[in-house]
């Protein structure tokens, strides 16, 4: 038999600051998928290999691994909120990612929750073309949030592209640089999805922190997913007051129409 005890118990046991756990999260092959008499219980048979016939307590960096497994997915139980927050006080107390068990769970969620598809081989107006209610074309928005005087992601640009990305230069820039090329991101984001369409009544952190999961869950994937995810504690407040500098360069802002 398999026990491996996860979630807030195995948490509150490594930090005894933890929340008190509701009830007890287990990967066991002991008992079938379910949430009853105050065991919610989980299994699949790639764990087998990773943890048959062990009984005990998950370790720190199993856990962060398993939290950041599922950050990904945004999920109908709310989950998404709580996980990104355990994973910054995870890494807080020097938890670290096991990479091997990371991907090996990825495969069993994408199994459970469905593959992220993002094609970004397409062109601007294709890609743009979405359900997103645009007021000003998507390129100014990211003008008047950059950090200088052209968006991070002009300089990474596949050559004769518009919106497919060369990763190889993406990985081969300096830290500093690929957080700003996310961040740009999530600012747009949130300018486009919540701020402009509130006329700019919506709360600050409240479209960043939408933004920073839609990026995370929907807006991309791969290795630049698993990057913000890993980087949370970073990601996790603006490092400027964006709608401010969106505002100040407001003459860079094209409306859709003619941007179109």
């Amino acid at each position: 038999m398999t026990f491996l005890i996860v979630g807030s118990t195995a948490a509150k046991r490594h930090i005894p600051t933890w929340r008190d756990p509701q009830d007890l999260d287990a990967f066991t092959d002991a008992m079938p998928k379910v949430n009853a008499g105050g065991v919610d219980a989980y299994w699949a048979e790639e764990f087998e290999e990773i943890w048959g016939g062990e009984s005990r307590c998950a370790t720190l960096d199993e856990l962060y691994t398993i939290k950041m497994s599922h950050i990904y997915w945004r999920l109908d139980n709310g989950s998404w909120r709580k996980h990104k927050n355990d994973l910054i006080a995870l890494k807080k107390h020097g938890a670290t990612l096991l990479p091997d068990l990371h991907d090996t769970l990825y495969k069993v969620w994408e199994r459970d929750h469905g593959k992220k598809i993002i094609d970004l081989n397409q062109d601007k107006a294709s890609f743009f073309g979405d359900a997103v209610r645009r007021k000003y074309d998507h390129d100014s928005v990211h003008y008047s949030v950059s950090y200088f005087p052209h968006p991070m992601y002009t300089f990474f640009l596949k050559d004769g592209e518009e919106v497919a990305m060369d990763m190889q230069k993406v990985w081969s820039a300096p830290f500093e640089d690929q957080v700003r090329l996310f961040r740009e991101e999530i600012y747009a984001t949130a300018l486009e999805r919540k701020v402009i369409p509130s006329n700019y009544t919506v709360s600050p952190m409240r479209a960043y922190q939408y933004a920073l999961q839609l990026t995370i869950t929907n807006l991309t994937k791969g290795r630049s997913a698993r990057f913000i995810a890993e980087n949370l504690d970073i990601f996790d407040r603006p490092d400027v007051d964006y709608v401010g500098v969106h505002m100040s360069k407001s003459h860079m802002l094209i409306p859709f129409e003619e941007g179109n």
